[in-house]
């Protein structure tokens, strides 16, 4: 039922963007509790740069950002008592992650890491199989990153994580295929990259019905990953939370308002606030 819930405002935007108004006339990011925030973009469109980089701003006044590697380490000591940080990451290595988000990265400090998907490339498809939210080219008329982008990606300090070989949906493979798209994508990034891949996203990210939460988890952590990232709402908080981590799925065009509605804690005292 949350499934069908979550879905239903995927694609009523109009209902999704009401029910957040709503919601952020009584929350508030400077109330949220302690923990690790991901931001999980897909695209990031050029017109949308702006957008993109006041939302991070915006962010940025009511917690730290930090990487993959650092969030995992804090969360395996115990998270501190009162802190709060921001991860962001991005799925399936779109050409507008290096060409527009990149440059807002640099320009504001903040530490990234995007999710590829192995396969795609060196040979990505001109349709992506189950991808439907792919919107736009990049401002150079491309989809996906290439391997240079990918090396400039890396020298600039950000991460690389992997989004399984070929993107499929987990829970629709056998055994020997979901062992086959976690490890074989983490190994050929790693080649790719000259680096240890430590960090896995898992495509769509619901439990039970895009992984198998008892097995696809466990699975990853024994082939070497650090991480295994869903797309559950919430905040991460101990070591319990590496196999199952939260991500809130979040758009470049969005009001920071919609930010405060996901992620803020509830306001002490009811007052308006416009949007950005």
């Amino acid at each position: 039922m949350k499934h069908w819930v979550k879905t239903t405002l995927r694609r009523a935007p109009a209902l999704r963007a009401l029910a957040l108004r709503g919601s952020a006339l009584f929350k508030s990011l400077a109330c949220a509790e302690p923990g690790l925030y991901t931001l999980c973009y897909h695209q990031v469109p050029e017109a949308q740069q702006d957008r993109f980089a006041a939302q991070l701003r915006h962010l940025g006044r009511y917690g730290d950002f930090i990487d993959a590697d650092g969030a995992a380490e804090r969360l395996a000591a115990g998270w501190p008592a009162r802190d709060r940080a921001f991860l962001v990451t991005f799925d399936d290595g779109y050409a507008d992650t290096f060409e527009v988000a990149r440059p807002v990265l640099r320009a504001l400090g903040i530490p990234g890491i995007v999710f590829l998907i192995s396969d795609w490339i060196d040979a990505p498809p001109s349709t992506p199989p189950g991808l439907d939210r792919a919107t736009s080219l990049s401002p150079s008329g491309r989809l996906y990153m290439r391997r240079a982008e990918i090396a400039a990606w890396c020298a600039d300090g950000l991460d690389i994580g992997s989004h399984t070989a070929t993107h499929q949906r987990l829970s629709r493979l056998d055994r020997a295929r979901v062992a086959d798209e976690i490890t074989r994508s983490r190994r050929d990034l790693a080649a790719l990259t000259g680096r240890e891949i430590r960090h896995f996203a898992c495509p769509w990210g619901v439990a039970g019905h895009d992984f198998d939460p008892e097995h696809d988890p466990a699975l990853a952590l024994e082939s070497g990953y650090r991480t295994f990232f869903t797309t559950r709402r919430g905040r991460a908080l101990s070591e319990a939370d590496l196999p199952a981590m939260p991500r809130h799925v979040v758009e470049p065009h969005w009001p920071v308002s919609d930010f405060e509605a996901l992620m803020g804690g509830r306001r002490t005292g009811w007052r308006a606030r416009g949007t950005a």
